[in-house]
């Protein structure tokens, strides 16, 4: 879990990234109350900070800012390398015995 965090005075807004489950929650401390959220609207919804204020500008920039980002590539498999210096199952398939063979009950 990566968590970045927003503050301006009482208001609180933390972004997890999750593994499990969904990819990213909020979670929003305002004063006393403190809650979850998985929707960019609802949390603006109970954060009700208008655009107009520097607060809610500065929210809105800061949760915008994450959607800026790229995302990273995926990584390429070499086959020849990896046959010749791996060690796992994907290594030594060429190698295994029973790759041709079926079983008869």
């Amino acid at each position: 879990m990566k968590t970045e965090r927003f503050q301006s005075g009482q208001l609180i807004v933390e972004r997890i990234r999750n593994r499990e489950g969904p990819p990213v929650v909020y979670i929003a401390f305002n004063g006393t109350t403190a809650r979850p959220f998985t929707d960019k609207k609802e949390l603006l919804k109970f954060i009700r900070c208008p655009k107009s204020i520097p607060t809610g500008e500065a929210i809105r920039d800061w949760i915008n800012s994450f959607e800026k980002q790229p995302a990273a590539p995926a990584p390429t498999l070499d086959k020849a390398r990896i046959a010749k210096e791996g060690f796992g199952p994907e290594a030594h398939t060429a190698d295994d015995p029973t790759a041709q063979t079926k079983m008869v009950t």
